[in-house]
């Protein structure tokens, strides 16, 4: 299909044909209508329906593109011509593709160059690569993700090739600043970041690899939410309020990243508005109001659970997305005083020159946006620790940050007096999420590398304190439950209460990157691969403790 072919001057109608087909119209509207000029929704096969009385041109919805298209030509109507099936414009999405690009880096070092080059190459033409965790999705079936760095570096060396070839103009470009380049696009969010920074004027030219794939390869997220054919009864409306903020300012509508693993877009280097309306959020959106949650993870998110899959077509959820996020999560810091094996394999305490370039240059964007102020929930320290962080300080304590509420999530080791003493007066009401992870001290230093058990609990004696003479509006401890601990959980509860604490929340442990998928599921986690629990922690989970209304298990709805 030819953008010439496209009529942006006409109004096109919606041809439904076949069972179900009603939803991929109604799928295609919601993404479309800002685009082309659609008017009404006709139901091929209606005895009423005469499409020779009826102008075109026409957009035809269906499961069965050979039998609709017999169909209509039946009616005298010329595909191409007269009518265009819907995912034959899915392209239309993909608004950089036809693009002159820069593959960029900083870098000196002739292997980052090849890096740029390489991903810039494959995010460009739509390329799955291996380590894409939607790979099987997007491909219909036809490749999986793999972690494997062998296979990961040979599709890279295999878009290498044509890479460079598209690439050699770039070689002679030094000292022309990616003259003649419609964009320049760089393998991480620091470089374009840098970029930026010393090249004012190339404004939106820069982007990142994560941006450019978001936008060339749209349509083959698009195909994915438009033909899942399975429907879930759960319900959520995180994608249309909730805005996860990680590490490189890369941004999820989800409140944990492995639920759902698919940027939106990159606040740092777009602006957030962009991010927040980007066509990839548009898509992900319609993932649930279509009730397919094309990219959702059915195993590890709790409102999976008690609900049902369907194949008829569910009634679609009624939602409408905010102006701007409601709940904003902030965890694009990862410095924190622990190691915690289910987290990371050694001490990172302190950013490097280009991970701290990224991250002020997301909470410059962030306080500019003012939505820090407007978001109805506020939650700071996802990812590190927040008494440890000069990024998530500069969110608590920067007077410029006008609002009067927060949620400070903490592994609580480094919450002082002194702390308490900036924040007290600044919020009118102060959350906490702490996660504790144990019961015992021995089990505590286990799965809590370098913290300190007594001073934790005295630090929690503070806190107990504060919020019974209500100068902390609520306490949440956390579990990560694991091989290591899920013992201790009726304990843990009963600690809990004793503190006053408001609330238990128990998670399930994920994989980080810590732990070989094998080993992870057969001696850390407590679920297995398909997310069904294993029968020792079902049997901690009977006692009454684990009842009590204050507990939140994360893997149930």
């Amino acid at each position: 299909m030819h953008p010439e072919i496209i009529q942006y001057d006409k109004t096109y109608k919606l041809i439904e044909f076949g069972k179900g087909s009603e939803k991929l119209s109604l799928d295609f509207r919601y993404v479309f209508s800002s685009i082309l000029k659609l008017g009404e929704t006709i139901r091929l096969g209606d005895t009423d329906c005469d499409l020779k009385d009826m102008p075109g041109p026409y957009i035809c919805c269906t499961y069965d593109r050979s039998a609709a298209k017999k169909e209509m030509t039946g009616t005298g109507l010329s595909c191409g011509k007269d009518y265009l099936f819907a995912e034959d414009l899915f392209y239309l999405l993909d608004d950089l593709k036809g693009s002159k690009i820069a593959y960029a880096t900083c870098s000196k070092k002739i292997s980052d160059r090849l890096k740029a080059v390489s991903f810039g190459y494959a995010a460009k033409h739509g390329k799955i690569l291996p380590e894409d965790p939607y790979a099987q999705i997007l491909s219909g079936g036809r490749r999986r993700s793999s972690r494997s760095p062998v296979i990961q570096r040979l599709y890279h060396a295999i878009y290498l090739i044509p890479g460079l070839i598209e690439a050699i103009p770039q070689l002679f470009a030094s000292g022309k600043e990616y003259e003649g380049y419609d964009l320049i696009c760089f393998a991480d969010a620091a470089n374009a970041i840098g970029y930026k920074k010393d090249h004012p004027d190339a404004g939106d030219r820069v982007i990142t690899t994560e941006m450019l794939k978001a936008r060339t390869m749209a349509s083959l997220h698009m195909r994915a939410v438009y033909f899942d054919k399975d429907q879930y009864t759960c319900e959520c409306d995180m994608p249309f309020k909730t805005l996860w903020i990680g590490k490189g300012g890369t941004a999820r509508l989800c409140d944990c990243p492995d639920y759902l693993d698919v940027s939106c877009g990159n606040i740092g280097v777009l602006s957030a508005s962009d991010v927040w309306d980007s066509p990839m959020a548009r898509i992900i959106r319609l993932s649930v109001i279509n009730n397919t949650y094309t990219f959702c993870s059915k195993n590890l998110c709790g409102k999976f659970a008690g609900g049902c899959r369907s194949a008829e077509v569910l009634k679609r959820t009624d939602i409408t997305a905010a102006d701007h996020p409601l709940t904003i999560n902030i965890a694009n810091d990862q410095v924190c005083n622990l190691h915690c094996p289910s987290c990371r394999k050694k001490v990172y305490a302190v950013n490097d020159e280009c991970t701290q370039r990224e991250a002020d240059a997301c909470m410059d964007e962030l306080i500019n946006s003012g939505w820090l102020d407007t978001a109805d929930k506020l939650l700071v320290g996802g990812g590190g620790e927040a008494f440890l962080s000069a990024n998530y300080k500069r969110v608590l304590y920067d007077g410029s940050i006008r609002r009067n509420s927060i949620t400070i999530m903490t592994n609580g080791t480094l919450f002082t007096g002194d702390e308490w003493k900036r924040l007290e007066g600044k919020y009118e009401h102060i959350s906490f999420m702490v996660s504790v992870d144990a019961a015992t001290k021995q089990t505590y230093e286990k799965v809590r590398c370098g913290g300190a058990y007594d001073r934790l609990m005295k630090n929690m004696d503070f806190l107990s304190k504060l919020r019974s003479e209500g100068k902390v509006e609520s306490v949440k401890v956390i579990m990560i439950v694991q091989e290591a601990n899920y013992r201790e959980i009726p304990e843990f509860i009963r600690w809990a209460k004793d503190k006053g604490f408001d609330g238990v929340n128990l998670s399930r442990i994920r994989n980080w990157g810590t732990y070989d998928d094998i080993y992870f599921y057969e001696h850390v986690s407590m679920f297995d691969g398909e997310g069904r629990m294993k029968p020792e922690l079902s049997a901690v989970l009977e006692d009454p403790e684990c009842g009590d209304p204050i507990v939140n298990m994360n893997w149930k709805a």
